[in-house]
């Protein structure tokens, strides 16, 4: 793995406290209520922490570890403490009106994000129904369906699923949008959709000492994931925490490129990407602010890498046990690993050989046949 990684650090310096104008977006409170639901429900419990002393020991830093979202509840992502909170506020914002409805959730998905709301649509007592894109392969739609989701195969790419899923919603006062979307009611599905994402961090800061972790490397898309990765270590470790870094494809990069150019911008074009959960052409506006203020680097990095270290983890190339991460959820990994053999990268970032390093793997193999195909 010989290209050198795209890596866009903060410029502004850290600020120890969380902000209080980001605790209008998130606050403690919002996350605690939303661990606390969230453990409540059947068959909940943190997701593990691995360690890979092989290929910490050929980076040359001293700890790799890989938080794996692939065991999380029935889901298998990270996906499965967003939608599916958001869903549960939404139900119970309405039956507090005294509305009684049974209620359609309805959103786009790539894959994970549709495979967690009728997850959770199914354990609440709502239906779904979910649009998917038409390129979205076959064993996604099958994992959908199996949760009892109405699905709509719909022309085009996720934004047309998207636009497909809001007009389906307009006018229907039974059905709830899970969707980071503009308009006071999207804004709150997005926040709370954030405060689910912010029980993995919440979850990394308990199972690990504040002290022994020096960076978090985490996907990002539209960045919700990372927003809430950076608002939760920033509230419970304040400056002791850990540097965050994101990791996108390079064909797809608008986290990196919007911290570069110092506010949100749109791609003209969000190139495709093996790490397809991650092609998205703009960062979400309620994590943005987050991500601006507090996010340490943006590394972009191609997809030659991220195929390079799934199938190098899944044939245990670095004499650890087999380990099995899907094609998003590889995205972090790849990135520390991309970093850790660049030295550049690991001038820029602080790493060095006492770094204790944190990949979040977003996902587990959610689609046996593309893990197939890549390990091959």
């Amino acid at each position: 793995m010989d290209r050198e990684p795209l890596v866009t650090a903060r410029a502004r310096p850290r600020i120890d406290a969380f902000p209080p104008h980001l605790a209008d977006i998130v606050a403690d409170a919002d996350i605690v209520q939303a661990r606390d639901v969230i453990a409540s429900w059947p068959g909940y419990r943190p997701t593990e922490m691995i360690e890979l002393p092989g290929l910490a020991a050929t980076l040359g830093v001293a700890s790799v570890i890989v938080k794996h979202e692939g065991t999380r509840f029935e889901v298998g992502s990270f996906k499965a403490l967003g939608p599916p909170y958001a869903l549960w506020r939404e139900l119970e914002r309405r039956r507090a009106l005294g509305d009684t409805a049974t209620f359609t959730a309805v959103a786009a998905t790539s894959g994970n994000h549709g495979r967690a709301l009728a997850w959770g649509a199914r354990r609440m007592g709502a239906h779904s129904l979910i649009f998917m894109p038409a390129h979205t392969s076959r064993d996604r739609e099958v994992a959908i369906r199996g949760f009892g989701a109405e699905l709509v195969r719909f022309p085009g790419n996720f934004d047309a699923a998207l636009a497909a899923a809001v007009a389906a919603c307009a006018g229907r006062a039974d059905r709830i949008l899970i969707a980071d979307v503009a308009g006071e009611a999207g804004n709150a599905v997005a926040r709370d959709t954030l405060a689910g994402y912010a029980v993995v961090a919440d979850e990394i800061a308990a199972q690990r000492e504040s002290g022994t972790v020096s960076h978090v490397f985490v996907a990002a898309g539209n960045g919700t994931l990372a927003a809430a990765s950076c608002a939760r270590l920033w509230q419970r470790l304040g400056a002791r925490r850990p540097r965050l870094i994101s990791v996108e494809p390079t064909r797809s990069d608008c986290v990196r490129r919007s911290l570069d150019a110092g506010a949100a911008i749109t791609l003209d074009l969000a190139g495709d990407s093996v790490m397809d959960g991650l092609v998205v052409g703009t960062p979400s506006r309620v994590a943005w602010p987050i991500l601006q203020a507090g996010l340490d680097a943006a590394l972009a990095i191609e997809d030659e890498v991220a195929i390079q270290t799934l199938r190098g983890l899944a044939h245990g190339a670095w004499g650890e046990p087999r380990l099995e991460i899907g094609e998003t959820g590889i995205a972090a990994i790849a990135g520390l690993v991309a970093a850790c053999r660049s030295p550049r990268a690991c001038a820029t970032l602080g790493i060095s050989a006492p770094s204790r390093l944190i990949a979040i793997a977003c996902e587990g193999v959610t689609d046996r046949a593309v893990f197939a195909s890549l390990t091959r």
